[in-house]
């Protein structure tokens, strides 16, 4: 009796332990899946935000998505936060503060889908968020802020487009002066369909045009001019009740690629210089629109800035581009076809910057770099300082190269102060 106890005790210590892990197989297999993906810089997009979706606590998933500080990730953790807690329903407090953050972010993906997210949960903090969005150095913030405007209450954003009156850009000025025609019940006389196409190739508008534009931001002034006075109209008012938002620092992720020579260049080597990173492909017709601008900024810069242009090549995109010339993803090596390719039309467009070769999506998948032309700006320190998709003015990529020369600067931007 004694010697067939333990044996019977072990055997039915090791059916329990069958059946626990045959009942919680599922939830086994889901944390070890999300443990992988927490651990990987590149994993497919779907697969974050499939894992976040099932997780048992999907807030708890996108917070620990958030905090891995990789772009991937992040970005899925902002998209799936809408999903988790659905607008207009307010957010918690954790993810609250991760949507304020990502509302400053220096990926303007990210930046993006946050400001979308406050404005359909009619968040306090949206006003003084989009105040900083129209300071930003690209027109493209500036005029994704302009339409978010339409969504804040009569009157509200008034003191944001005052200054907007003076914007460099004309296609700002023309659609803050649209803005401003329902308020003060009249039309400016700016179409902005003549302004479009222009900012789009980067092409001067007409004198005419511009004349028009004058005129037209003259008597806005003047309106503006003749309102009276009000301490809760101004933008100070807008900020009064505002506490700092600190944006995460991002830091860049390292690779380590070959360039048309067949040497290796790793990203943290370059620590020290500023360096510009260009995803592009030979396929891609943006693209190729983009490397005069930035043949002429390495043209006017010295040591200070490494511009680096990634061609995905062999990477397939989601619209199946360069599936004929995929690469083996079984070899180191890459394919001659893709390396000639690429170095033809480097030369023929007169390419001044090193090109390195991506074919395996190294870099681009850590980077979300599938999406042609995609740029980021990652500072002397290593920390991404801009992320976005689409090409730049020369005026613009020179202020935005300037910003990530200085210091990572105490946002100004507020978030609204939670209740009791």
């Amino acid at each position: 009796m004694n010697r067939k106890w333990p044996r019977a005790a072990g055997l039915a210590v090791l059916l329990l332990l069958l059946a626990g892990a045959w009942f919680w197989r599922e939830p086994l297999r889901h944390r070890l899946a999300w443990w992988g993906v927490l651990g990987n810089d590149a994993p497919p997009p779907d697969l974050v935000e499939t894992l976040i979706a099932q997780a048992p606590h999907p807030p708890a998933a996108v917070l620990a998505a958030w905090q891995t500080g990789k772009i991937v990730h992040r970005q899925a953790a902002v998209r799936l936060a809408r999903r988790v807690v659905p607008p207009p329903a307010p957010l918690p407090a954790g993810l609250e503060d991760v949507m304020l953050a990502a509302a400053l972010d220096p990926d303007l993906a990210v930046r993006e889908m946050a400001l979308r997210d406050l404005r359909d949960r009619r968040h306090p903090a949206l006003p003084a968020l989009l105040a900083e969005q129209l300071r930003d150095a690209d027109p493209q913030v500036r005029l994704a802020a302009l339409q978010l405007l339409k969504s804040l209450p009569p009157g509200t954003g008034l003191p944001l487009l005052r200054p907007l009156l003076d914007d460099p850009e004309p296609l700002v000025v023309a659609t803050a002066l649209k803005l401003l025609e329902s308020p003060a019940g009249t039309e400016f006389g700016v179409k902005l369909a003549d302004l479009t196409p222009l900012a789009a190739e980067g092409t001067a508008p007409e004198p005419e045009t511009l004349n028009r534009l004058r005129a037209a931001t003259a008597r806005a002034r003047a309106w503006f001019e003749s309102q009276p006075a009000s301490p809760a109209s101004s933008l100070a008012g807008l900020e009064a009740a505002s506490r700092p938002v600190t944006p995460a620092l991002l830091p860049a992720p390292d690779f380590e690629l070959p360039d048309l020579d067949g040497r290796r260049v790793r990203l943290s080597a370059l620590r020290g210089r500023v360096v510009l990173l260009n995803f592009w492909a030979t396929w891609c017709t943006a693209c190729m629109g983009e490397i005069p601008t930035l043949v002429a900024l390495r043209q006017n810069h010295g040591a200070d800035l490494v511009i680096l242009g990634i061609a995905l090549d062999g990477v397939p995109d989601t619209h199946g581009h360069g599936h004929d010339e995929a690469a083996d993803h079984t070899t180191d090596t890459v394919p001659p076809r893709v390396r000639e390719k690429v170095a033809r039309v480097a030369q023929a467009r007169g390419i001044n910057y090193p090109v390195l070769l991506d074919p395996k999506n190294e870099a681009g998948g850590r980077y979300q770099g599938g999406e042609l032309p995609t740029t980021v700006i990652v500072d002397a320190a290593g920390h991404v300082r801009r992320r976005f998709i689409g090409p730049r003015a020369l005026a613009v990529f020179e202020a935005m190269l300037a910003e990530a020369a200085r210091p990572v600067p105490q946002p100004a931007a507020p978030a609204a102060r939670r209740g009791p």
